[in-house]
């Protein structure tokens, strides 16, 4: 026995290892998952996905939350910076117009005899308006009472009464004006005097009365400050006459006036305060 495995010990190892390959490859074979383990494995699966779909689900959430505050805040930054532009367009617009009103009011040929001080209307009644106007120049700025209050067109009132930071301006439309007006009709070369105490609210027109019959008075005439009386300077503009009648007896002529000034659109307007170079008035 001894010498036949020495004589077949080649061939006992060559069956060894091929049982052992054998055994390697049924080892390594698919073979079918049992019952219980696949019972297993489902509810191990399903476990997880209970757990980790809301973790998922608040996950993403939060995610979005987070998104939809950023966008909030960009909008807010957006809209904030929208506002402000428009804002920045609105002041530059307003600068713009009160420049360009302020180069106008510099424009008057007369102002050389003056030491204007500009002032702006800081305050007008609606049902007062036109009356009165409140602007933002008093005692402190030499503002003094029945001063004129001019625009570059010519005159719309006087200084009513003077504070020490501001005043209250009469138009010369007011229905409660405190005195006339002494006016000057340049007709045709020649100077026609005359008074200005009355405003036609339906016509918008200043009125002239007690002009005498044998004056061949003109539409288009031009009206201004005579300087009688103190009042105001000489040669302010008022305005031009529009419409000339009869008064109701047929005795003088009534002239209306045309204001050259707008009195309803105001935002900046100018006390003519005569300069003392100009010796005053």
């Amino acid at each position: 026995m001894p010498d036949f495995y020495k004589r077949n010990k080649l061939v006992f190892i060559l069956f060894g290892i091929i049982l052992f390959i054998m055994l390697v490859g049924l080892s390594l074979k698919e073979r079918t998952t049992s019952v219980p383990e696949q019972i297993i494995g489902d509810s191990t699966a399903a476990g997880q996905r209970i757990v980790s779909y809301p973790m998922m689900f608040i996950g993403q959430n939060l995610s979005n939350l987070v998104h939809m505050w950023d966008a909030a805040e960009e909008n807010k930054d957006l809209r904030a910076k929208i506002r402000g532009f428009n804002q920045m367009e609105a002041d530059n617009y307003r600068l713009e117009k009160e420049n360009a009103e302020l180069r106008e009011l510099m424009k008057t040929e007369s102002i050389a005899s003056y030491d204007p001080e500009i002032a702006t209307i800081i305050a007008r009644n609606q049902d007062d308006w036109m009356n009165t106007f409140t602007i933002n120049k008093g005692h402190k700025s030499g503002v003094k009472d029945n001063m004129a209050v001019i625009t570059n067109e010519g005159l719309v009132g006087r200084i009513k009464k003077a504070n020490a930071y501001s005043s209250q301006v009469e138009l010369i439309s007011s229905s409660a004006k405190a005195s006339k007006i002494s006016v000057t009709l340049q007709n045709q070369g020649s100077e026609v005097f005359g008074m200005i105490d009355q405003y036609d609210d339906s016509k918008n027109l200043l009125i002239i009365d007690n002009i005498e019959n044998n004056i061949k008075l003109k539409v288009g005439t031009n009206v201004v400050t005579s300087g009688l009386g103190g009042q105001f300077p000489k040669g302010i503009v008022i305005g031009k006459v529009k419409k000339v009648e009869n008064d109701e007896f047929g005795l003088s002529q009534i002239a209306y006036v045309e204001t050259e000034a707008s009195l309803k659109d105001l935002t900046h307007v100018y006390v003519a305060m005569k300069s003392k170079a100009a010796g005053g008035w």
